[in-house]
């Protein structure tokens, strides 16, 4: 008999490349080295004080056994509410359901729609996840080249074009996009969702960062424009707004016979989220965040304009300022290009050399650009950049 071994399907998954930097980060720090980490999307700022005390609550009073496999019952339609207040989107709560983080709602959504070699658009720069989601879903991720002379948008007839010559039975948005922090115009998501409509694609629309926009920008969901969701899901939720990250509570929205087809897939494969979420997550959607989330846009804001300026003064580098989200996506074609090297060996010897954590964007579908995060407090983005700058101006 033969030994145990993985699958096609384990062997085509490839490990989290921000999740594995990071890990390499923590192991330098525990051996005291002083590793500056810009490469986890995770804010510095703590969960709100009333988010935690409903999780505290919910310990304290007992409320710790399971729920229905799709979310608390209040959960989901306080949900509603959120979404419409929030993001305009009118929603029933049989067309929610709640998920252990966006990355898990993500999972489900592409469970339930992907079928054996369906090809899937990811239009780069895309999150990391995104093409092994795909094929854990048994489909064929297409990536399109990504368009920073577009401001990192691609256009209702570039998605038209693709869709066509690949055969595409559905695409991937991420808007505000990691890595790039785009934001498009209401106009250009429309384009986009006229052309997935007019090709008969379905839309999976990531809006974890839909609450992180800053002035002059304003985020709206493709469900705005395909108000009947009949195709069209929405994975949202507060996991970077609030900086509810490790609590895994998100929502998917959409359809109703898919979100009870993707209720059921998370039955056998998770049961139910953790029901201490699911209750700090009810104060999240009926809690008044306003200041508090004023008082962190403002604090990104400031972090994101430092970087812009500091990095475009480095000669090899340039930055295009983010609109949304907090991420800095930096072209360093000229730097890879002098030192001869691509960018995710750039990556590794700014950790070696320079103790910086950063992430290659040939992980995001766009080679010879780096991510950095300014979750990261101010203090911690100074060192990095001083670092990148040392590191840059090395001959």
């Amino acid at each position: 008999m033969a030994r145990l071994a993985p699958n096609q399907r384990a062997r085509a998954v490839a490990e989290s490349v921000t999740l594995a930097i990071s890990a390499r980060a923590a192991q330098l720090r525990s051996e005291g080295k002083d590793v500056v980490s810009l490469s986890a999307g995770e804010p510095d700022f703590p969960t709100p004080p009333a988010v935690a005390a409903a999780g505290i609550e919910a310990i304290e009073t007992g409320k710790t056994r399971y729920t229905a496999t799709s979310g608390m019952p209040e959960l989901r339609r306080a949900a509603t509410t959120w979404f419409s207040r929030e993001f305009d989107l009118a929603l029933r709560p049989e067309q929610v359901m709640a998920s252990s983080g966006a990355k898990s709602a993500l999972h489900m959504a592409l469970t339930a729609l992907v079928e054996p070699g369906d090809p899937v658009l990811l239009l780069a720069p895309h999150w990391v996840s995104y093409p092994d989601l795909v094929r854990v879903a048994g489909g064929v991720p297409i990536t399109l080249p990504a368009v920073p002379e577009q401001g990192f948008v691609h256009t209702g007839a570039q998605l038209a074009y693709a869709a066509a010559e690949h055969g595409a039975r559905g695409v991937i948005l991420n808007f505000p996009n990691n890595p790039s922090g785009a934001v498009p115009t209401h106009e250009q998501v429309e384009g986009l969702v006229r052309a997935a409509r007019d090709h008969g694609l379905w839309i999976v629309s990531d809006e974890i960062y839909g609450g992180m926009v800053y002035p002059g920008h304003q985020h709206v969901s493709p469900a705005h424009y395909d108000r009947d969701l009949e195709h069209t899901l929405v994975v949202n939720g507060a996991t970077k707004s609030h900086s509810f990250t490790g609590w895994r509570l998100a929502f998917l929205a959409g359809p109703v016979d898919l979100i009870a087809a993707a209720g059921r897939i998370q039955s056998q494969v998770l049961g139910n989220p953790c029901t201490i979420s699911q209750h700090a997550a009810i104060a999240v959607c009926e809690g008044d965040f306003t200041e508090e989330r004023a008082r962190r846009i403002h604090s990104f804001d400031e972090r994101r304009q430092f970087l812009h300026k500091a990095i475009n003064a480095i000669p090899t580098l340039s930055l295009a300022l983010p609109a949304g989200a907090f991420y800095a996506l930096v072209d360093a074609s000229e730097l890879t290009r002098r030192r001869g090297v691509d960018d995710a060996a750039i990556v590794r010897q700014l950790l070696d050399e320079e103790l910086l954590a950063v992430v290659p964007g040939s992980a995001f579908g766009i080679p010879s650009f780096i991510r950095l995060s300014y979750a990261a407090a101010m203090p911690e983005l100074r060192k990095g950049v001083e670092r990148l700058q040392r590191f840059a101006e090395a001959q």
